[in-house]
C-alpha cells in the first residue's frame, strides 16, 4: 500500500480507536477484520497490487462491490454488511480531515448508505417457560450451579454476553446488591440485582475460590476470561428444554418486556438496558401490544364463515354504484 493509505490505517486502528475513541478491545478488532477483509477482496478479487491501494484508487463503486460481495458470496448477514460500512465510512471520516486532496473520491464513499434491514420477530420468554428452563438445571452438579448462576444474571441483569463475560470480582457489590457492568465504548453503568442472585453469586464465588480478576474464568488459566463462546455454550445447552430457539440475547429481551409488562417506566429499563435512544427500548412495547392482540384474538369467538357474500345482493350493489 502506499505510505499515505497504509499510514492512515495504521494510525486510525493503533492509536485513534483506543486512545481518542476509548473504544473497547473487542470493537477495535471488529474494525480491524473489517479491513482485513477488504485488503483481501481488493488483492484476489480486484487483483489490485498493495502498492495500488490508494484514496484515489479505492473508489466509491469498489466499496459498493466490496459490499455486495460480503452478502452475495460470503453470505454476510445485511447486518453485518452494514456494520463493515460503518467501519470504512469512520475510518474515511478519519482521513477526510487531512486528505483534503482527495476529498471528492472521500466524500463520495462517505455518502453510500446503509442498506435497509428486515427486523426479525423478537425472541423472548413468558414467565412460565422461564421457570421451566431455570427449573431444568441439575444444581446438583458443580457445572449445573455454575450454569443456574450464569443464565440468572443475564436475565436479572438484561446484560450483553460480552457484560457477563467482562464481569470481574471488583464489579460485584454483593452488600449494596449492584453489579457495574462495562457494555459498548466501554461505558459503564449499575444494575440492582435481586436476593436470589445475590445468593448464587456467593455460593459460586466461594465454591469456585475466586479471589479477584474476572468472574469466570478458564480453569486452566486463573488469570484468563472464559471466550466469547462460554455462554452462548451454556445457552445452547438448555435450548432443547423449550420448543424455541434462544439465544444469550433471549435473556436480555425477556428480561425488558416483563418490566414493562408489569409497568416499570421506560427510561429505567433504557437505564438498565444501556440503550442511548428510548426508541429502542421502546421496540419491546410494541412485541408486548403485538402479544396482547394476539391473546384477544384468540380469546374472540369466531364469526361464522356462512356469512352471505354482499356482492350477491343485487339492490345492495346498485345503491353503491349510484352514490
Amino acid at each position: 500500500m502506499n505510505k499515505d493509505f497504509s499510514f492512515y490505517l495504521s494510525n486510525f486502528l493503533g492509536k485513534y480507536l483506543k486512545v481518542e475513541r476509548n473504544m473497547s478491545l473487542h470493537t477495535i478488532r471488529s474494525y480491524r477484520k473489517t479491513f482485513q477483509i477488504l485488503i483481501d477482496y481488493l488483492v484476489n478479487i480486484k487483483k489490485f497490487k498493495l502498492k495500488d491501494i490508494t484514496f484515489n484508487k479505492v473508489t466509491r463503486e469498489i466499496i459498493i462491490d466490496f459490499l455486495n460481495y460480503l452478502e452475495d458470496e460470503k453470505k454476510n448477514s445485511i447486518k453485518t454488511r452494514n456494520q463493515r460500512l460503518a467501519s470504512i465510512k469512520s475510518f474515511y471520516q478519519y482521513c477526510a480531515i487531512d486528505e483534503i486532496d482527495n476529498i471528492d473520491n472521500i466524500r463520495r464513499i462517505l455518502s453510500i448508505k446503509s442498506k435497509k434491514e428486515i427486523k426479525k420477530i423478537m425472541t423472548y420468554l413468558t414467565e412460565e417457560e422461564l421457570k421451566i428452563l431455570f427449573d431444568s438445571i441439575d444444581t446438583t452438579t458443580k457445572i449445573g450451579r455454575r450454569d443456574l448462576t450464569v443464565l440468572t444474571l443475564l436475565y436479572d441483569t438484561a446484560a450483553r454476553a460480552s457484560e457477563i463475560i467482562d464481569l470481574k470480582l471488583d464489579d460485584i457489590h454483593l452488600e449494596e446488591k449492584y453489579i457495574i457492568l462495562t457494555g459498548k465504548g466501554n461505558k459503564q453503568r449499575i444494575v440492582s440485582i435481586m436476593e436470589q442472585t445475590k445468593k448464587l453469586l456467593i455460593s459460586y464465588i466461594k465454591e469456585n475460590n475466586v479471589m479477584n480478576g474476572y468472574l469466570f474464568k478458564k480453569p486452566n488459566n486463573s488469570n484468563c476470561k472464559m471466550n466469547s463462546n462460554f455462554i452462548m455454550d451454556i445457552v445452547l445447552k438448555y435450548n432443547k428444554i423449550l420448543n424455541k430457539k434462544i439465544s444469550p440475547h433471549t435473556f436480555r429481551h425477556t428480561r425488558a418486556v416483563h418490566l414493562l409488562d408489569k409497568g416499570v417506566n421506560p427510561v429505567y429499563i433504557q437505564e438498565l438496558l444501556g440503550h442511548s435512544s428510548i426508541n429502542t427500548t421502546m421496540e419491546y412495547a410494541r412485541v408486548i401490544e403485538k402479544s396482547k392482540f394476539d391473546a384477544i384474538e384468540k380469546a374472540n369467538p369466531k364469526i361464522n364463515d356462512d356469512l352471505p357474500d354482499w356482492n350477491d345482493d343485487i339492490d345492495l350493489l346498485n345503491q353503491l354504484l349510484n352514490l
